[in-house]
């Protein structure tokens, strides 16, 4: 059934109506009356004849009429019987406002299956338990017991929290952003996050979704529907528990289980959704979005009348690693012709403190107007000569002459002095901030939506598979070899394209004399129980000739057997030696929620230590796969080279990516990877090192079905 009757409902039923004004029955009835909805409201209780002049039913069965949607105000434990009573009538939509589910324990837990059965029983849908309920302001329905009626406008909002849902309900009539479906989700034991994005993304009086998220039920459906909704609509998202602590606060709040947030980041980037680090910056973000256009680059111009409030805007661009717009010759001597000599001559634009409302419009028209700004920050500190209502107004008139559609955000730093002119763009759809960070911020988040849009819209996978290497992963599962060592991995790391430095594997020492491979050589232990051959004394490098390769084969296996003395020795690994390069990794594991996931970063002996890494999951497109390169801290030695390593070559590093992710999507088995290091020098890239652990049991492991 589509969420057509819950969203827009000809009649509503609240069950748990009631006269007294500190329970929540009475605030959600009242609440719908005073919003102006148009529909048939059917209060049931069966203590009163009437309530706020509306007469109140005993039950269900006494209402004759069609009943789309009932709002459920009880306790949790009537619930189920509740809606028996709600499936026989023939309702298909019901909001369970009562807490008292998983969020409480065990016995919760219990009563959310008994609601969910009686639910599917009878095709009802349902938000809750344990929500506000939900506001759609195009029909005037204000279904929830916290907040008043927004103002109309074109954001939803889905919330996890009953509490933030009323905070930003609260906050937007202050700030007179205007919102079209309002909608606190619970403990989304029916319907969850990826069903209401699909939901919003198709109405035309919603042009961006906001969320506050602390845990996912269903990511195949949140990624398959978020992918689609973000090609054409901004999803921001607030996720909590980022720490230990958080992820346990966010399970008793929501009786969720938390999952591995650095996960919820990667999963976001790929959907094309940007995650906001705070409340504050989820506030931010939403009205500048609501009242400005969204950049098509990021090269900023900040324009202040101080210069420490514009450093510290430089300062917070650089946090972003992205750099401040270069000004032209042609914009300099714009500028030159319309500000006093002392002006600074870069980027920021200082305009001094004794800047005119006349000389911020003037400025910031040349700014807006040249090519090489996508955006402009506007920055007023109240000095003595400083007219802020003034150069509110001047910014206002220039705006509403010419549309440049390029987004202005304006930070005013003060208070009385200033709070009569923040005010002013507020009403008249300019985005005014406290400080610089929260405008830069902003301004950046911004132009990540349109990069992920567009990234997100060009992808596309090729999937290339490997007879041969699957037909070795088989094997190996047939002969329950499932710990695979780092001669095994290798095998198949060749039939997928991931380049490996020569490798042969030795059982005995005659075996020597045989070998075809070029010195200097490595030598290496042979054990599937010994995973840190480095610890155990079984790795010996830089073997120069036969002698020193037969007293490397005795020792490895010697200290192996003083390291682990029921440790299984199946050989020794001889390989060539690869030339000094940067040292990277390259793995995945699962999550119970994400499943198959990847991993990308500075590998080598202190991957732990610096944990320099990236994520995402496979099928890797190349744009994706690029991107978490980019993303670590590594990526700059990649690119530039370090101390006598030259520049890696990035495209033939994303196709290592690449290889990797199609031999994970194609092996259900493969339960983790582990390459490190992957030696990466110029032009040549080598896998030197690797293990992989397999599973018997094959089980759906890839969520993104692109």
């Amino acid at each position: 059934m589509s969420l057509e009757k819950l969203f827009e409902p000809s009649s509503v039923a609240i069950i748990g109506a009631t006269v007294k004004r500190d329970k929540v029955g009475y605030a959600i009835l009242k609440n719908i009356i005073e919003g102006g909805y148009k529909g048939k409201v059917f209060p049931v209780n069966p203590k009163y004849e009437e309530i706020e002049g509306i007469k109140v039913y005993r039950s269900i069965d006494d209402i004759k009429d069609e009943i789309d949607l009932a709002i459920i105000a009880i306790p949790i434990t009537y619930v189920p019987r509740t809606l028996e009573s709600l499936g026989k009538k023939g309702v298909k939509a019901a909001v369970v406002i009562s807490a008292g589910g998983k969020e409480a324990g065990e016995e919760g837990k219990r009563l959310e299956e008994e609601i969910l059965k009686a639910a599917r029983k009878y095709g009802i849908r349902f938000l809750g338990p344990n929500c506000f309920g939900f506001i759609n302001t195009s029909i005037d329905l204000n279904a929830n017991f916290g907040s008043s009626m927004p103002l109309k406008g074109d954001t939803a909002f889905i919330s996890q929290s009953g509490a933030l849902f009323a905070a930003i309900m609260d906050w937007a009539i202050d700030e007179s952003i205007g919102f079209s479906y309002c909608i606190s989700i619970g403990n989304m034991a029916d319907i969850e996050f990826g069903e209401l994005i699909s939901y919003l993304g198709k109405k035309e009086n919603v042009k961006r979704i906001l969320i506050y998220m602390e845990s996912l039920t269903d990511a195949e459906k949140f990624v398959k529907y978020t992918r689609e909704v973000s090609k054409e609509i901004s999803v921001i998202i607030a996720k909590a528990g980022r720490s230990e602590y958080g992820i346990k606060a966010a399970m008793s709040h929501t009786g969720a289980l938390g999952g591995k947030d650095f996960l919820y980041s990667a999963c976001f980037k790929r959907v094309g959704a940007v995650r906001t680090e705070t409340v504050e910056s989820l506030f931010d973000l939403t009205e500048a979005l609501s009242k400005q256009p969204i950049p098509n680059g990021n090269r900023f111009a900040v324009l202040t009348n101080a210069g420490g409030p514009g450093v510290l805007a430089t300062d917070r661009f650089d946090y972003w690693k992205v750099k401040p717009a270069e000004l032209s010759d042609e914009t300099i001597d714009r500028l030159n012709k319309i500000l006093p000599p002392a002006w600074s001559k870069h980027n920021p634009v200082d305009i001094l403190g004794d800047a005119t409302p006349e000389r911020y419009r003037e400025a910031l028209k040349i700014l807006l107007e040249a090519p090489e700004v996508d955006g402009v920050i506007g920055i007023l500190t109240p000095q003595f000569m400083t007219k802020p209502y003034e150069t509110a107004q001047a910014i206002i008139d220039l705006l509403k002459e010419k549309k440049f559609g390029k987004p202005f955000y304006f930070s005013l730093i003060g208070g009385e002095r200033v709070e009569s002119a923040r005010h002013l763009l507020d009403k008249s759809g300019i985005a005014a901030y406290e400080t610089p960070e929260e405008a830069v911020d902003s301004m950046i988040l911004s132009w990540k939506f349109r990069y992920l849009s567009d990234t997100v819209s060009k992808e596309k996978i090729v999937k290339k598979s490997s007879k041969k290497g699957r037909r070795l992963i088989e094997e190996f599962v047939r002969d329950k070899k499932l710990l695979l060592t780092e001669y095994e991995s290798k095998l198949v790391f060749e039939k997928y394209g991931i380049p490996v430095n020569r490798t042969v594997l030795l059982k005995s020492e005659e075996e020597i004399k045989h070998i075809d491979l070029k010195y200097p050589l490595v030598v290496k232990i042979k054990s599937p129980d010994i995973l840190h051959k480095t610890e155990a004394g079984g790795v010996i490098i830089g073997i120069k000739n036969e002698n020193e390769l037969l007293d490397a084969f005795e020792k490895v296996i010697k200290n192996a057997k003083e390291y682990k003395p029921d440790a299984r020795i199946e050989g020794v690994i001889v390989e060539e030696m690869v030339e000094e390069g940067l040292e990277l990794i390259v793995g995945s594991s699962r999550d119970k929620i994400f499943k198959q996931y990847m991993v990308f970063g500075f590998g080598g002996t202190f991957v732990e230590f610096f944990k320099d890494v990236s994520f995402d999951f496979p099928p890797l497109s190349k744009e994706f796969a690029y991107e978490m390169i980019r993303e670590t801290k590594v990526y700059k030695l990649l690119k530039d080279g370090f101390r006598g390593i030259p520049p890696a070559d990035i495209e033939k590093l994303v196709e290592v990516l690449i290889n990797v992710s199609n031999m994970l999507a194609e092996n259900p088995e493969i339960v983790e990877l582990d390459i490190n290091p992957l030696i990466v020098r110029g032009g040549s890239i080598y896998a030197v090192d690797g293990r992989m652990k397999l599973t018997e049991e094959k089980e759906e492991h890839i969520i993104f079905k692109v």
